[in-house]
């Protein structure tokens, strides 16, 4: 079998980076590397790649990468927000260290990777979770200077020579597997002058007193499961989501259209994998499937971080538990949820599982991005905040998956789901700073219970009931109301939306991407 280059590659400087062989782009060393292997390619004296008599046709690199671009994005069709965020820090904070956090599977690599190549000419993509590249960069990056030890790295990896310019981008990917890596950006940033990003999974390793926070000098974007704003683009009717009139005054089949899709985000969430999976079968099976395997191998990769091998029964029967708290009675504390959890996993195992192991375990799952906490403003004061009160599931498919795991009738799922819905979705609004604090609150005022009440940065306040059964109670906003606890009042439903006296109704569907309502 005859191989052979098609074409050389340059960048932008004029400079061969490496050459096209059997229509793949292949980088300078790799070439070098595998040499013999090629028919018109050999070694001048100098140990420069050279070629015959005839020669070789040219390409840029910038149309290689716009190849891969398109490849990316036709493989990963979904369009994510992310790019706009990772093209605000591309303009205006590149000379800080991009840091993309977020659960496993969310998407973060493939989002980066798109954005990479379409704005860079040298793609430097270390995984970190690969042992090899692991030990290949640590013992480049501590036996030299940072500079020369990148270029050592690009060799070897069969990369082309390190350029370091903005015209590179350094990509390391799940950081937190190495504290000496993790620990050596403040150093990369100070030394080098490409532009360099970093993702990292599992926060929780970071917090090992091994690894430091390197304050000041990182840009921190973290990355969700589809918005239903973005599952809604997926379906070409994000236009109608961001335009429909939230009073009921557009046509029946407009709110017919957002409301199908709803039902269905509701019960698959927004994973890409189970996104994609849904768009191509339309099966929902198969999409449990989808689900049930990234919680399968969350499982594995959480308990590999923990040296109690009683961990592992935790961790599978952390996530049916902690739903199961959910459907109970609401007030209460964070640290109430834990003692129930903890004993429905002792009766369920019959194992004697400790709060603690329960605590870190739940811990665990939020720093990874699969729970979230909610805050509560206690008696309604937006001035008297308690930390963590309620837990959700920062995706609602995974939270219905769990439910068809337990005896809770579908009543109480329902609810339940569309809680968890809403609270995704209001916890973007916090993460793009439109309202004050960090995350969404609940509120308490005697027996009266608020499902969510807000603070934007005027201070005015709004208060949300989510119902999923369209009924006509809504107490707790009339209470609300009348103490003049909050401003402006909204009951969360499937419905076409309404304007009453004092409550309004939106679609529930709305909750997230048209704040303030209007």
């Amino acid at each position: 079998m005859n191989i052979t280059a098609t074409h050389r590659v340059k960048d932008s400087q004029g400079k061969t980076v490496g050459f096209v062989i059997d229509h793949e782009y292949r980088h300078y060393y790799d070439v070098l590397r595998n040499i013999a292997l090629i028919d018109n390619l050999t070694l001048d004296e100098s140990g420069e790649i050279v070629w015959g008599d005839e020669e070789l046709p040219v390409r840029y690199i910038a149309d290689i990468n716009t190849g891969i671009y398109d490849r990316i994005c036709g493989e990963n069709p979904l369009e994510r927000d992310v790019q706009r965020k990772l093209e605000k820090w591309l303009a205006h904070w590149s000379g800080y260290v991009l840091y993309v956090t977020g659960a496993r599977q969310t998407g973060k690599t493939t989002e980066i990777l798109k954005f990479a190549y379409k704005h860079y000419e040298q793609i430097i993509y270390v995984n970190l979770a690969d042992q090899k590249q692991l030990e290949e960069l640590e013992r480049s990056v501590e036996n030299t200077s940072l500079y020369f030890g990148l270029i050592d790295y690009c060799r070897k990896i069969g990369n082309s020579e390190f350029d370091n310019s903005q015209r590179t981008i350094l990509i390391i990917d799940e950081i937190q597997e190495s504290s000496k890596i993790y620990n050596s950006i403040r150093a990369l940033q100070r030394e080098l002058k490409c532009h360099i990003a970093v993702t990292g999974s599992y926060l929780g390793k970071i917090l090992n007193a091994r690894y430091f926070k390197p304050a000041g000098n990182m840009y921190e974007i973290e990355m969700l499961p589809l918005s239903f704003r973005e599952f809604s683009r997926a379906y070409d009717l994000e236009g109608l989501l961001m335009k429909i009139d939230l009073s009921g005054k557009s046509a029946d089949e407009e709110y017919g259209a957002l409301a199908r899709i709803y039902r269905i985000y509701r019960k698959i969430g927004g994973y890409p994998a189970v996104v994609s999976t849904y768009r191509k079968t339309s099966d929902m099976d198969s999409c449990r499937e989808v689900i049930k395997s990234i919680i399968e191998r969350f499982t594995e990769e959480s308990a590999s971080y923990f040296r109690d091998t009683k961990c592992a029964v935790v961790f599978e029967n952390v996530y049916k538990a902690a739903f199961i708290s959910m459907t109970k009675e609401k007030r209460g504390t964070s640290a109430r949820d834990i003692r129930d959890i903890t004993e429905f996993i002792r009766e369920d195992t019959n194992e004697h599982v400790s709060r603690k192991e329960v605590n870190d375990a739940i811990s665990w799952l939020k720093f990874s991005g699969i729970l979230g906490s909610c805050d509560w403003y206690n008696q309604g004061k937006a001035t008297d905040l308690l930390s963590e009160r309620r837990f959700y599931f920062m995706d609602c498919g995974i939270a219905n998956y769990l439910a068809a795991l337990t005896p809770i009738q579908n009543r109480a799922v329902e609810g339940i789901i569309a809680e968890n819905f809403v609270y995704s979705e209001l916890y973007r609004l916090y993460r793009e700073d439109k309202l004050k604090g960090d995350k969404p609150c609940c509120s308490v005022y005697g027996n009266y219970e608020l499902d969510f009440m807000l603070v934007d940065k005027d201070d005015k306040r709004y208060g949300i009931e989510v119902k999923s059964n369209n009924s006509d109670k809504h107490k707790s906003l009339d209470l609300y109301l009348e103490k003049e606890l909050i401003h402006e009042a909204y009951v969360a439903e499937i419905t076409r939306g309404g304007t009453g006296k004092k409550i309004r109704r939106i679609p529930i569907y709305t909750v997230g991407c048209r704040f303030p309502y209007q």
